[in-house]
């Protein structure tokens, strides 16, 4: 667009300041003025739209999936466009193990956070430029999330891992016969992966956004309780070596009747609690955890005295300030993924 200077005349009366100026002057001014007049405007910075205004745009159903997938979709930096975001609406209702609902039909605790799961694998997978078909997404849901399993084996279907086609293969009990360290912990994790076809290829591709999220799950048993864990790494692969720019161990504990007695918490009558420890990279490394932050999320609800206990023996556990360490109530499925991406933290009530 031109900008036009338009001459205006001196009131009747009135020196014009022009007349007065030395003529040596006169360019300098007459450049100036010019250069006022062509400047652009200051840029304003940029308003961040809210989670429920992006689920609007993409004209997405208001409730808490569409949060999650609009947050997983922004973890992934994923363009925010009505027909992906629909896409991967679609599909955590589309595998055959799930009964047929509709979309937007109210559903019980454990099933949406299995729908939840699934848009998650979904938007991993669309990240990394892959789409899988309904079994496959279902072995990528349940090696996301380690609850998958036993809501499975609840509705009396049997326990495997999964083929290079994503189809179950009889799989016995996790069993331990030696202690569980470091680098029991490490081969676990990594044969899990390895042994699984369809996650092997996932994890070794990067991300649209020059990251590569990778997922090891893996099972053991302890002390007569079973765990179940699911850690997922973020890599920032543009540098000359992968680093961690955040780590999540999601741990799921079977085989104990508690809520969090041993810490003032009240005896009831569930079988599962639910661990999620989150280490945010300081300084470029994530093995370093003296100078990162440690957040934890637990399950069932623990009261607040309860967790500044635990927050207190954690940071004396692994060396780290105790500044650095948050212990918390879990209040969401994924808050690593749904927490991170540009602080949307929050929902609308309204979601």
């Amino acid at each position: 667009m031109n900008v036009h200077k338009t001459a205006v005349n001196a009131p009747a009366g009135k020196p014009d300041p022009a007349a007065s100026m030395p003529a040596a002057s006169m360019p300098a001014a007459k450049s100036s003025a010019s250069a006022s007049a062509t400047a652009p405007p200051p840029l304003l910075p940029a308003v961040p739209r809210s989670v429920s205004a992006m689920i609007a745009s993409a004209g997405l159903p208001a409730d808490k999936l569409s949060a999650s997938i609009i947050s997983f979709a922004r973890f992934f930096s994923l363009p925010i466009k009505p027909e992906l975001m629909a896409s991967i609406r679609r599909q955590a209702f589309a595998p055959q193990s799930q009964a047929a609902q509709p979309e937007n039909a109210p559903e019980p605790g454990p099933a949406a956070k299995g729908r939840e799961a699934l848009s998650l694998a979904a938007s991993a997978a669309e990240g990394k430029g892959v789409e899988l078909h309904p079994k496959g997404l279902e072995a990528f849901a349940e090696a996301i999330d380690p609850d998958w399993q036993k809501r499975q084996e609840g509705d009396g279907r049997q326990r495997g891992r999964r083929n290079k086609n994503g189809e179950r293969e009889e799989e016995k009990a996790p069993s331990k016969t030696a202690p569980v360290t470091a680098s029991a912990v490490e081969e676990m994790a990594l044969g899990s992966a390895q042994n699984d076809p369809l996650l092997a290829v996932l994890n070794k591709l990067p991300g649209k956004n020059g990251q590569r999220w990778i997922v090891l799950p893996f099972s053991f048993s302890e002390n007569g309780r079973e765990f179940r864990v699911s850690l997922r790494i973020l890599l920032e692969t543009g540098q000359a070596a992968n680093s961690a720019a955040c780590m999540a161990l999601d741990v799921a504990e079977y085989g104990a009747e508690y809520g969090g007695a041993e810490y003032g918490g009240a005896e009831n009558s569930t079988s599962l609690r639910r661990w999620l420890f989150v280490i945010e990279a300081a300084n470029g490394s994530a093995k370093k955890l003296s100078a990162n932050s440690l957040t934890v999320h637990i399950q069932p609800e623990l009261p607040q005295k309860a967790l500044a206990q635990i927050s207190r023996e954690l940071a004396n556990l692994l060396e780290i300030p105790q500044e650095r360490v948050f212990v918390k109530n879990r209040t969401e499925s994924f808050p690593c993924e749904s927490g991170r991406a540009d602080q949307l933290r929050s929902v609308d009530e309204a979601v």
